[in-house]
Parts: structure tokens; sequence; C-alpha cells
């Protein structure tokens, strides 16, 4: 497939996504914040490549008038900044390649001071996630964080239930591999439990090893 028509393929599915009501039509109370809507990455599609998948959109993306779609770079907050940081210092993939969805594609209700992600959100979304994979095709799919690895597992049961036991551990799935990375937010990595930045940053350079090793081209 060129990657005209995979780009016009995406745009369509986007225009098709992001009329998506269902945490409200179909719940009560909603499962998401209100005014919050369909988030989506703005990349340059990349075929035979990989696609990263996060947990959910933030508050800022979704009601900041400047934004209204998914941000990782150096102005966003510190889970983009460091996600940017790794992608462009760590893969040295060129950003405007980061193919880049979320588990759930609209803010989650807000909860305390927190978004979290729940599993009923996560089931309304998995048939959007799961038509965004097949329509980019990637080679592989990277879950980061646990919510996402979680998710990925509503497709297709991988067998990894926890992110320490998965994290740089590539694994055949849909047809194509899974990758899984830890979160990159502060709390992932200083928390209990987390996994430190020098390690981090190791992960992702065993990515680019291992799509190096797969023939996947980074742009």
């Amino acid at each position: 497939m060129m990657c005209t028509e995979l780009a016009v393929k995406w745009a369509d599915l986007v225009n098709a996504q992001m009329s998506c009501q269902l945490c409200v039509d179909k719940c009560v109370p909603p499962l998401i914040q209100p005014g919050a809507r369909p988030l989506f990455g703005r990349f340059k599609v990349w075929e035979n490549g990989t696609l990263f998948l996060f947990e959910a959109p933030n508050r800022d993306d979704t009601f900041n008038p400047n934004k209204g779609y998914l941000t990782w770079d150096p102005e966003t907050d510190p889970t983009g900044r460091f996600a940017w940081d790794l992608m462009v210092n760590e893969l040295r993939l060129n950003p405007d390649f980061f193919q880049v969805t979320n588990s759930v594609l609209c803010l989650p209700a807000q909860k305390g001071d927190k978004f979290p992600v729940g599993a009923a959100q996560q089931r309304l979304c998995s048939s959007h996630i799961c038509n965004q994979i097949r329509t980019l095709d990637p080679r592989v799919v990277v879950p980061v964080g646990g919510a996402a690895l979680q998710a990925t597992r509503r497709f297709d049961d991988h067998g990894y239930r926890k992110m320490s036991d998965a994290v740089g551990q590539p694994i055949q799935w849909l047809g194509r591999w899974l990758f899984p990375l830890f979160h990159t937010s502060m709390l992932a990595r200083n928390g209990p439990g987390g996994r430190r930045e020098k390690d981090q940053r190791s992960d992702w350079r065993g990515l680019r090893a291992f799509l190096q090793r797969q023939g996947v081209i980074i742009p």
C-alpha cells in the first residue's frame, strides 16, 4: 500500500471515530469527563512501522483551545516531555512519524485529582483501537504502561499480566509483534515499583535494536 493511500484510509477512520459518543450515550453517569471528545495523534503514516499505544489523553490536550490532539513534545506535560526525549534521543525516530494513540480515545471521568482509565471505557473503546491497528497495519505495536498493556489483551491474550514481567520482552501478537514499555510518567519513573530513567532509556534503545532486527526502516 502506498503511503498516500494509507494516509487517506487513516484520515477516513479518524473522521469516523471522532464522532463517537458511546461513553456518554450508553453509560450513566458518563465514563468520560464532560466536554471530552476523541483525540488523535498528528503524524505522517508509517508503512510497516510502529504504533505506540499509551493510556489516555491528558486534560490539557483535551481542553486547551490551542491543542485538541495528542501532543508529545517538550512543551507538554512531564510524561510527554520524557516520551519525546526517548523517541528522539534513544529510538532516534523522526517525530513527524510518531504514530501514537491511547487505550481510550477520550479523557476519562475525573476521580479525585486523577482521570483513571476504567475497564468499561476500555471495553467500549476497544473496537476503535483495533480498527486503528488494522488500518495502520504496523509491524510492531508498543503498549506504554499497564493500562495500555491491559487494553491489548482485549484483542488477543498475549499472556502478560504485569508490565514488570513484560517490559522489553517482544511477543508475537495479532499477526505482528508486541513490544511492551513502561509508562513514561514521573510516578512510573520514581514511584514504588517504578522503572528508573536509565532503565527506560535502555528499553527504548532495545526497541530500536529490535526494529532493526525485524527490518523495520526507522524514518
